[in-house]
């Protein structure tokens, strides 16, 4: 049976993530230190999102709740300016493909015309994390072989039953997410969820990942 998480929100959580990739582009720092400085974490991700071609995926999403547990398998395909695709091999959305036009513009970057206007409001919206949040760089982890940067994102206490609390595992090369672990209160259940991203390809675009049977356009 699957855990009590309502559609929308598995398909807000699925779209954070992807632009996750971008807020925690630019929190590398010195190891045992808190990252607190939003205008130089803007820097860095507004250069980040300038640089990036596209980034291709394998993402594996585990939540739990209570004693249930619903895991989800998907290819994700991001090329800004372009589209966002999302193709769900397991869970409940098994064999169908979701694809969003312009997703920088709609879902991350909110009335963002231009790539530049888009790679600001990345900035903008990296620079609240720091600003609101105490993130913590922890140390570096192997995962999956690959060298990563560790940080932990906690909530003022006075947001801590509204906002989750993560960890998150950088590429230390390619500056992507490796793996998220996320946990919050949604109506009354505790929630935890692990996000893993493997098969990580940069510099291609979305149009080249291919088509699964079932496809929406959204």
């Amino acid at each position: 049976m699957s855990p009590p998480l309502r559609s929308g929100h598995r398909r807000r959580v699925v779209l954070g993530v992807v632009g996750l990739v971008f807020v925690t582009a630019g929190c590398l720092g010195a190891p045992g230190t808190e990252v607190d400085d939003p205008d130089a974490v803007a820097e860095q991700v507004e250069s980040r999102y300038e640089r990036l071609d596209g980034f291709q995926a394998t993402m594996i999403q585990r939540v739990e709740v209570d004693d249930e547990t619903e895991t989800t398998r998907a290819s994700v395909a991001f090329d800004k300016g372009d589209s966002l695709r999302i193709a769900y091999e397991t869970g409940p959305k098994a064999g169908t493909v979701t694809v969003i036009e312009n997703p920088s513009a709609k879902l991350f970057a909110g009335d963002a015309e231009t790539d530049a206007e888009a790679s600001a409001h990345f900035g903008t919206v990296a620079a609240d994390l720091v600003r609101e949040n105490e993130v913590v760089f922890e140390g570096t982890e192997r995962v999956d072989g690959r060298p990563t940067a560790v940080f932990s994102i906690t909530p003022p206490e006075d947001a801590a039953t509204t906002q989750p609390e993560r960890r998150v595992w950088v590429d230390a090369k390619q500056v992507v997410p490796r793996r998220i672990e996320s946990t919050w209160t949604e109506d009354g259940q505790r929630v935890n969820e692990t996000i893993r991203f493997e098969n990580v390809s940069l510099g291609v675009p979305a149009t080249d990942a291919g088509t699964t049977p079932g496809g929406a356009t959204a």
